[in-house]
């Protein structure tokens, strides 16, 4: 996010509210995408969502909160009441300084979140809440040349279960940008974090990493960044256990829209990531996805995701999945969705979804079909202090 424009004092806000709200009907034939249990069922899921800004020459707020009330035929232990919210701040604090904020709360289930896809097969729906924050100061030292030092504390905690592990997860980064032109960028970032899993004794892994990235960008039709990096995690275990381990970091992800009608995204990540199995985890994620505009008002999707948590690049290879398997998933998303009225729009899917786990060759796959009704409230605008 770039920098605020002018000074810091007191000055008038535009305020804008936009909210909408959605009914789902889904049915899956295996909800859970377990092995064991393989439930059968028909949702219903309605969630209001809202996006509230104000902006001013010097500050930029967002808050962005979504609640999904789900109920299933049937299986009324797999009802659920779920929020989810995001805010991010950005205030100038002079014409090189900003200070930033991004910080979330989750209360979600395990039905939906992706949160420990890597983990082994549950049976049940686990209810978990997350919340983190990231504070940040960023300086331009020069015209093309900005640091940024922030931090980041995220905390979860799992209800009801003895399937997962509740954890912190937080440490300090630095981050330089160097622009080299108009279109090109270089970027190096260093970090330290901190895993501690809420177990009997004193365990915990300390991971200190590095990322060096290029960026560029030709227009607002495409874009492309990439980095790659080192990361040194040392694990101590009670009593006296310390083992350390050198991994390598990647990061790429690119934005084109190849014309007016048809655009397409992909990322590709290798990195550490804390998982409620107890344990760091190294997670390889790989995502695609096209819009294509078929008429004015109608769009096919196509999202595809990947995830394992094989180090196929690490200096100890394998050594997340030895101690707790490989698992690896697979989702395939098209969509096609129309535009009904300036408010009202309606979209269907079909979800495939797939999760291999090696330790004993067990897999489990999930055939889903969604129907979504989105309506759209009116915007409402102002201006205030």
């Amino acid at each position: 996010m770039g920098f605020c424009a002018g000074g810091t004092g007191a000055s008038a806000q535009e305020w804008k509210l936009e909210s909408n709200i959605s009914q789902r009907v889904l049915y899956s034939d295996n909800l859970l995408l377990s092995r064991d249990r393989e439930i059968e069922t028909v949702g219903f899921i309605t969630t209001p969502a809202l996006h509230l800004e104000r902006n001013s020459p010097t500050s930029q707020i967002a808050f962005d909160g979504r609640f999904e009330f789900a109920e299933y035929v049937d299986h009324s232990d797999f009802n659920s009441q779920d929020q989810l919210l995001d805010l991010q701040v950005d205030q100038a604090l002079s014409e090189r300084a900003a200070f930033r904020l991004g910080a979330a709360f989750t209360h979600d289930t395990t039905l939906k979140s992706e949160q420990d896809i890597t983990g082994r097969f549950l049976d049940d729906s686990i209810e978990f809440i997350s919340w983190n924050v990231a504070p940040g100061f960023a300086y331009r030292l020069t015209p093309v040349d900005e640091m940024v030092v922030r931090g980041n504390y995220r905390e979860t905690t799992y209800y009801d279960t003895d399937e997962k592990t509740d954890y912190q997860y937080f440490g300090p980064a630095m981050d330089f940008r160097h622009q080299l032109n108009e279109l090109e960028a270089v970027t190096a970032t260093i970090g330290a974090t901190r895993f501690i899993p809420d177990e009997p004794g004193d365990d915990y892994t300390d991971t200190i990493s590095t990322l060096f990235g290029y960026s560029y960008q030709s227009s607002e039709r495409f874009s492309i960044s990439g980095g790659v990096g080192v990361a040194y995690s040392m694990r101590h275990e009670d009593p006296g256990r310390d083992t350390d381990d050198v991994g390598f970091r990647l990061k790429f992800n690119t934005n084109y829209d190849l014309s007016d009608q048809t655009s397409l995204r992909a990322s590709i990540s290798h990195d550490n990531e804390p998982s409620g199995d107890g344990d760091q985890v190294v997670r390889n994620r790989v995502t695609f996805a096209v819009n294509h505009k078929l008429t004015p008002l109608t769009t096919a999707r196509l999202n595809i995701d990947y995830t394992d948590n094989v180090d196929i690049i690490g200096s100890e290879n394998d050594e997340t999945s030895d101690e707790r398997g490989t698992s690896r998933y697979t989702s395939v998303r098209p969509a096609i969705a129309w535009q009904l009225t300036e408010d009202w729009s309606l979209e269907t899917s079909y979800r495939f979804r797939y999760r291999l786990y090696d330790d004993d060759g067990g897999d489990a796959m999930s055939n889903s079909v969604f129907l979504t009704l989105q309506y759209n409230l009116p915007t409402w605008a102002g201006t205030g202090f």
